[in-house]
């Protein structure tokens, strides 16, 4: 590991100011689970770390019905586990929290370091993907608000530009009525990024599906929504031949790749049978809970 100046900015605008004046050659540490293997390996050579952990509200969760979730962007996987309207409401982000690491790792990595890290195989990708989150990101000008899905913008490539910190993520309140869940496949059952992850969220009554979320991830350049799956599904009856078809149609949309951890035709089929499997699923939890 190369030597490095650093920074413990107590304000937003400090560390937007920091990033301003160093450009490419300032890293912002929030977690440090990825950015510390990183730059041990060689593969990162910052001149300049910005600290964002003494910035006030950044680790922050509050709730309302009517305003939603606001995350803060180094708020940790354990304290996210631990938030009551999480547990309450939004279900599969804290299953997804769940299989994240280790105790170790959850007590240290935070959720807007895992999004900045832009793993197409990121767990926490497809959750707030189905749950609509949106980016709160501060920056030289006026602050903006992005959709979870445009942030990404390649392999560890994230669309932020010049200057620009992501602060956390606000959730609109989801409908009393979904139920989801989250799936991965991977070698081993703890501590092991997903070969294939997928979350879904499905609203279903009277024997139709009425609304049906389907992210992915690990099968593209960046996780993605099945959009095409979930058109198809929306006002069809719920029966087996709707779900495997529409496990079909997000398969269809995958443009997954082969490397040392699977073949693409091996993502392939686990899309399919993952797609199919978290619909049943979500939609048992329909009809346990009416």
């Amino acid at each position: 590991m190369e030597n490095f100046e650093y920074f413990e900015p107590k304000t937003l605008k400090e560390a937007v100011s920091l990033l301003v004046k160093y450009k490419r050659g300032a890293r912002l540490l929030a977690g440090g689970t990825d950015l510390m293997i990183e730059m041990k390996g060689g593969y990162v050579k910052p001149k300049y770390m910005i600290n964002l952990k003494k910035i006030k509200g950044l680790d922050k969760i509050s709730f309302g019905k009517k305003e939603g979730l606001r995350i803060g962007a180094l708020v940790t996987w354990s304290t996210l586990l631990s938030s009551k309207p999480i547990n309450q409401y939004y279900p599969v982000l804290r299953e997804t929290a769940s299989l994240i690491g280790c105790p170790q790792i959850r007590n240290i990595g935070t959720i807007g370091g895992n999004i900045c890290h832009a793993s197409p195989s990121a767990d926490s990708a497809p959750a707030l993907m189905i749950y609509e989150a949106q980016c709160v990101v501060a920056g030289p000008g006026r602050e903006r608000i992005i959709p979870i899905e445009e942030i990404f913008a390649g392999v560890q490539k994230i669309s932020l530009k010049q200057g620009e910190i992501l602060t956390g993520f606000h959730i609109p309140t989801p409908d009393t009525e979904s139920k989801g869940c989250y799936l991965k496949f991977s070698p081993r059952k703890a501590m092991d990024l997903p070969i294939v992850g997928v979350g879904v969220l499905v609203t279903a009554s009277n024997g139709t599906f009425q609304d049906v979320k389907i992210a992915l991830g690990a099968v593209a350049p960046t996780p993605i929504r099945a959009r095409r799956a979930e058109s198809f599904l929306f006002g069809k009856p719920v029966n087996d031949q709707s779900i495997r078809k529409a496990a079909e149609e997000a398969m269809m949309e995958s443009k997954p790749i082969t490397d040392m951890r699977a073949s693409r035709e091996y993502r392939l089929g686990l899309v399919k049978e993952l797609t199919y499997r978290a619909i049943t699923l979500s939609i048992s939890k329909n009809i346990t809970q009416e």
